[in-house]
């Protein structure tokens, strides 16, 4: 049964290449995130801000982390990983001012990707940012520091900015449900595909080795069946 699945992967993988790029070089991803996708030394700029306690949690070797292992798996190369530990996507921080590392002041700088990984949310939950509404346009300075605008204003810019990317946000389910409702909505209004997370193994408030072979498990699941669907 194992076997069975894993060639199905492959098959679902060749697919997935084929509709992405027509030429023999490999598909380039970018990850947008913050600090769950950080290692010291491969954050891009390398001046972001890491997660410093990886090893309270055995994250010891950048082969452990989510994204390499999607790369190493699949043959992936990684454009850029512009993720920032402590960043919320919202243009606001816990001490209530603009933050200059949100998610939306770094979108523009993901390089030329093939496909883009979101992977945030977390900090907005636990700084306890303010839902605020759902604004599909003109968005003001104000409502950017509210969550629903801000995920709404990246994904509008991340599909102006990156027309031929494909865009998927990373959805840890274990958040507050306002915030999870509010993502599923909202990427359903911008055809942005989800990817929900199941069950991440955690210390720290952060994904475990365990937890990051987690994360990379269901991300590849999750591109096979969209593969099959192309």
């Amino acid at each position: 049964m194992m076997k069975k699945y894993a060639l199905l992967l492959v098959v679902a993988f060749a697919a997935l290449f084929t509709s992405c790029k027509k030429d023999t070089e490999p598909i380039r991803f970018s990850v947008l995130g913050d600090s769950y996708s950080t290692f010291n030394g491969y954050v891009d700029p390398d001046t972001n801000d890491v997660w410093p306690f990886y090893e309270n949690i055995h994250v010891t070797d950048v082969s452990q982390m989510w994204w390499r292992q999607l790369a190493d798996s699949t043959g992936w190369q990684v454009e850029k990983n512009n993720s920032f530990s402590g960043s919320l996507i919202c243009n606001m921080d816990y001490a209530n001012y603009f933050g200059p590392h949100s998610f939306l002041r770094r979108m523009d700088d993901l390089g030329n990707p093939d496909c883009i990984f979101v992977f945030g949310g977390t900090n907005d939950v636990w700084d306890q940012a303010p839902l605020g509404d759902y604004v599909f346009g003109s968005w003001t300075e104000e409502q950017l520091c509210t969550f629903r605008p801000a995920v709404a204003c990246l994904f509008f810019r991340l599909k102006n900015r990156y027309p031929r990317a494909k865009i998927y946000f990373m959805l840890d389910l274990s958040l507050d449900d306002g915030y999870v409702a509010a993502v599923h909505r909202i990427a359903k209004f911008y055809d942005v595909e989800c990817i929900d997370l199941y069950y991440v193994d955690k210390d720290w408030n952060h994904p475990t080795i365990e937890g990051q072979t987690i994360i990379a498990q269901q991300v590849m699941e999750a591109l096979a069946f969209d593969a099959l669907i192309f």
